[in-house]
């Protein structure tokens, strides 16, 4: 039996290449590094044999990240820009400053680089590396991270000797872009029942070419997104009805008078237009909270994170709605930490704008937002952050949510009840849920 239209996805990455379980040995591991060569594949070796692990790993590290942004700016930057909703990011911008090797990480899950065992592995490298590189590491990286972090770097980028964005992306990204599609359109049809992974993606692509685009390809776009509109719009995210409420404005205010009609439609077509900001002031805050999520996953991030975190609290103690999203992702980011700990004063600084949000907001994220937000989902993992959760929300007496959708509701019961191991089965499974529905 075929699989079901709801189990087909338009594109994913491959998971690597086989490297056996039991294979651990550096120098064996190494072999299978294909994009490398056989001067460097021994530079790796020769750095764990004088036990230099933290040179081994990060060599390795190093050429992989490298590899994986070549790929992904093989798009081009304006596009990578509008993918991660980043206007300092043109065609002028370099891929090395542009991205954090955690952003690029899950750019390529998104763009069908890699697959989801490949980005789940590579992100648990970059916490480990981030880690033991950071200021605040207080002992050097291991023999068996640093093996971790060298076998995931050969085992999904350099084993293969050229990764290239999947082919089913690029046609499909073409075809939005060069064809007014039908709902009876295979791929639109699979679309349609795709994961919200998918849909955010596809809707980068067309918001993208709306904003910026003419002629042809501006037409075909806006009706693509026409198309499309009230099928996925029960399916996306708060935040991304939001994107498209802000390009509306965007488009408006530029005086793009074909965009801005063509966005009118749609939004008509589902009542959108409570999702249009009335100002800019959100996207000072959205910026702003950005700046905090990029800092949090990159380098020395419990050094840097107090200054992000202070500006983004600067800004005001009342959030603008279409800026809440962004705002309460980059927050608990900093209050819940990784697993190695938190940034004490920026924690600080995260728990006190956190008990100002008020109780309407905390349901609304509970009952509306947390299932489709990626990062703080993994977050939930390890006791000490299921523990910090719940004594924030049990401090500001936002304990006793009622009526929640059932798997937000059993979530968020499983937090207050300090169930660890029930609160990272049920946000692991939610955070699959999300690329796999």
């Amino acid at each position: 039996m075929g699989k079901k239209m709801s189990e087909i996805q338009l594109w994913q990455g491959p998971d690597g290449i086989k490297i056996p379980a039991n294979v651990n040995d550096t120098n064996d591991i190494v072999s299978y590094a294909n994009y490398l060569s056989e001067k460097q594949r021994n530079q790796i070796v020769a750095a764990f044999q004088i036990e230099a692990y933290d040179m081994a790993a990060e060599y390795a590290w190093k050429k992989a990240m490298v590899k994986l942004k070549e790929t992904i700016s093989t798009l081009g930057m304006k596009f990578i820009g509008e993918m991660l909703g980043r206007n300092d990011i043109d065609e002028f911008s370099t891929i090395d400053t542009a991205l954090t090797d955690y952003t690029t990480i899950q750019l390529a899950e998104q763009l069908g680089v890699i697959g989801s065992t490949a980005s789940l592995k590579l992100k648990q490298a970059n916490e480990l590396i981030t880690h033991y590189f950071s200021k605040d590491a207080s002992e050097e990286i291991d023999n068996l991270s640093a093996v971790q972090i060298i076998k995931s770097s050969v085992q999904y980028i350099l084993g293969e000797e050229d990764v290239s964005i999947a082919i089913e992306f690029s046609q499909f990204r073409e075809r939005l872009l060069s064809e007014t599609l039908s709902l009876k359109d295979p791929q639109i049809e699979q679309l349609i029942n795709s994961p919200l992974f998918y849909l955010r993606t596809v809707m980068s692509i067309l918001l993208g070419s709306i904003k910026n685009d003419k002629g042809a390809k501006l037409e075909h776009s806006l009706a693509n997104l026409n198309l499309l509109i009230e099928s996925i719009w029960p399916n996306l995210g708060e935040n991304d009805k939001w994107n498209i409420g802000t390009a509306y404005r965007d488009v408006t205010a530029a005086g793009n008078t074909t965009a801005s009609s063509g966005l009118k439609n749609a939004l008509l077509k589902i009542g959108g237009f409570d999702f249009v900001p009335e100002n800019l002031r959100s996207v000072t805050f959205k910026k702003a909270a950005a700046a905090v999520i990029e800092t949090h996953f990159a380098f020395n991030n419990f050094y840097n994170e107090p200054s992000v975190v202070r500006k983004l609290a600067s800004l005001g103690s009342t959030i603008p709605s279409p800026a809440l999203i962004d705002c309460m992702q980059a927050y608990l980011a900093v209050y819940l930490g990784n697993s190695y700990g938190v940034s004490n004063s920026a924690a600080e600084i995260a728990k006190e704008k956190l008990s100002k949000i008020s109780r309407e907001r905390w349901y609304y994220y509970f009952e509306k937002v947390i299932q489709d937000d990626e990062i703080v989902l993994a977050k939930i993992y390890g006791r000490r952050r299921v523990e910090r959760f719940k004594g924030l929300l049990i401090s500001n007496s936002y304990d006793d949510f009622l009526d929640l959708p059932k798997d937000n509701q059993q979530l968020y019961n499983a937090i207050i009840e300090g169930n660890v191991s029930r609160a990272q089965s049920i946000s692991l499974t939610l955070g699959i849920r999300i690329k796999k529905k």
